[in-house]
């Protein structure tokens, strides 16, 4: 049970990390756009576009292996992802619920911040 436990860990946290240097690099890739479109670096550079996908894929798979490699990280993350395991979701009828009732106090309180305005224009409009 608790070897399945933990490869299950491992998976989770890898694939969690995985994803997360994927947004890096895609980021870098859009920032790297972005600087070429704003500088005309495309003209300027050669092979800026290939060199800058690279760099960017480079970068991610660089952020992954230094996550994965350091044990400080990769200890908090089994153990953040320790602690997600515990969490207790709300069942549907309490999640209706819940909904219903913000709706209502939403609704309350708008209200009565209407009835401000209302009442601060008419004070208003009798001291012109």
């Amino acid at each position: 049970m608790s070897t399945s436990v933990n490869r299950d860990e491992k998976k989770w946290i890898q694939t969690s990390v995985a994803i997360l240097c994927m947004i890096v690099g895609y980021i870098l890739i859009l920032f790297f756009d972005q600087m070429g479109e704003w500088f005309e670096l495309e003209s300027k550079i050669p092979y800026y576009v290939l060199g800058s996908r690279i760099i960017s894929v480079l970068a991610g798979i660089g952020v992954f292996s230094t996550i994965m490699i350091h044990p400080e990280s990769s200890s908090y993350l089994r153990e953040v992802f320790q602690e997600a395991v515990k969490v207790v979701y709300p069942d549907k009828n309490e999640t209706v619920r819940h909904t219903f009732q913000i709706i209502i106090l939403v609704t309350i309180i708008g209200f009565l911040l209407y009835l401000f305005d209302v009442i601060a224009n008419y004070l208003l409009s009798m001291i012109r």
